[in-house]
């Protein structure tokens, strides 16, 4: 297909597609996120309840605190990176699309 200026136009169907990737990283990042957070949390649960029951000493309650915040850690850090890429790329298609 060619526009009135002689320049190729991006078919709908390649634009669909590329949107349709980028969902699907977004999802995929998402649910690595949600399990750090259910990971996170069942830290903190297992942390508060054996302290407060007696069952852990504060030195085990620090490293289940710090081994939580790191689930956090490594679930939050591919997720931001993902998110930040497919803006990036669906940031240039639009440009791209504009220029047309």
């Amino acid at each position: 297909m060619a526009s009135k200026r002689g320049v190729k136009r991006i078919p709908t169907e390649v634009i669909n597609l590329e949107v349709e990737k980028s969902r699907l990283n977004r999802e995929k990042s998402m649910l690595v996120m949600n399990k750090s957070l259910i990971l996170y949390f069942c830290f903190m649960f297992v942390a508060v309840l054996g302290f407060v029951n007696g069952y852990i000493s504060k030195n085990l309650l620090n490293v289940l605190i710090v081994m939580g915040l790191a689930v956090l850690i490594v679930g939050a850090v591919p997720y931001v990176k993902t998110m930040h890429t497919e803006e990036t790329r669906l940031n240039k298609l639009i440009d791209k699309m504009m220029r047309y």
